[in-house]
């Protein structure tokens, strides 16, 4: 006896209903982006900024004065002959282009299921792309800071982290409004394992080592935006973009003087929009489809290298 199965009348059945909606993908954590001072060049006539530094007079941080001890000194009814000369240095941030295409037939449109945000998905998930790709260069910047914390082939530890913000201040830099941390996976999980760890000191003097670390979770544990916990009450990032050292051997993270009113006279990283994001249409009939054209260009850059440091340990 024959039978009729979906597959005999395969003109009529559906293979499956199409939800008419979109799930997502895994994707990296975004979160270097905010950190960094913005400045824009829209509508000027260059593609570089220069962000002008004056040079200290002061003498080095932390030489016991020595920098000041008697160069300003001066005598009652004597002439000041000689002038102190104002100099300037800068930093040049250059902005690069971000760009990709996507063709759409036109027989997506036409035979997609009703309701099924198609173009909409599109656009968000270019703009993703290009903004992971910023964020990419961003985190590359961090090998780049003269100063550093860690060991090669060493997981990161407490006095490392505490180290690298440490670092920040006795170096001169004001960060009013505090630093941020942005670590590789494996950095946050060392760090969470050797916080976690049980040892003399945390089980004597577990209030000081509270009060001094100031670690505390945050509200979903990095579920949400990357923020993976406090540490000295300063925000911990977790990222998956940061970039290699010593062959493979090591991560690059960063202790960094983010961008907020009160501390960008110190800010470690700059972000300059030259072009913002945009999305362009062309129509290319012969081919039946629409071609989408996403770019931008940005330029990031380190604009105060010793207000960071970064944290060199093993991967």
């Amino acid at each position: 006896m024959a039978v009729s199965t979906t597959t005999t009348a395969n003109d009529i059945t559906y293979s499956a209903v199409i939800e008419p909606t979109f799930l997502d993908y895994a994707y990296d954590w975004m979160v270097a982006q905010q950190f960094c001072r913005p400045f824009s060049l829209i509508g000027k006539p260059s593609n570089a900024l220069d962000i002008p530094i004056p040079t200290a007079n002061t003498g080095t941080v932390g030489d016991g004065g020595s920098g000041v001890d008697t160069e300003y000194d001066a005598t009652q009814a004597t002439d000041l002959s000689t002038p102190l000369t104002w100099g300037t240095d800068k930093v040049t941030v250059t902005c690069s282009e971000y760009a990709l295409l996507r063709t759409l037939t036109d027989n997506i449109g036409e035979d997609a299921v009703p309701g099924l945000d198609f173009l909409g998905t599109c656009l968000r998930d270019s703009a993703r792309c290009l903004m992971l790709a910023l964020e990419d260069d961003i985190c590359a910047l961090f090998a780049s800071l003269s100063n550093t914390v860690g060991s090669t082939g060493v997981d990161l530890t407490v006095a490392q982290t505490l180290a690298a913000q440490v670092g920040i201040r006795k170096r001169g830099n004001r960060a009013p409004d505090g630093v941020v941390y942005i670590l590789d996976e494996q950095q946050v999980d060392d760090l969470e394992a050797a916080l976690i760890a049980v040892g003399s000191s945390w089980t004597s003097y577990p209030g000081g080592a509270d009060r001094l670390l100031g670690v505390d979770k945050t509200a979903n544990n990095g579920m949400g935006n990357g923020h993976v916990m406090n540490f000295r009450g300063f925000p911990v990032y977790s990222a998956g973009l940061t970039d290699t050292a010593n062959a493979g051997a090591d991560v690059v993270g960063a202790c960094f003087t983010p961008t907020s009113p009160g501390n960008d006279p110190h800010a470690t990283y700059a972000l300059v929009d030259k072009r913002p994001f945009r999305m362009e249409p062309q129509r290319d009939a012969s081919l039946r489809a629409t071609e989408m054209v996403f770019s931008m260009r940005k330029g990031v850059a380190e604009i105060r290298d010793s207000s960071g440091t970064a944290i060199i340990t093993d991967a």
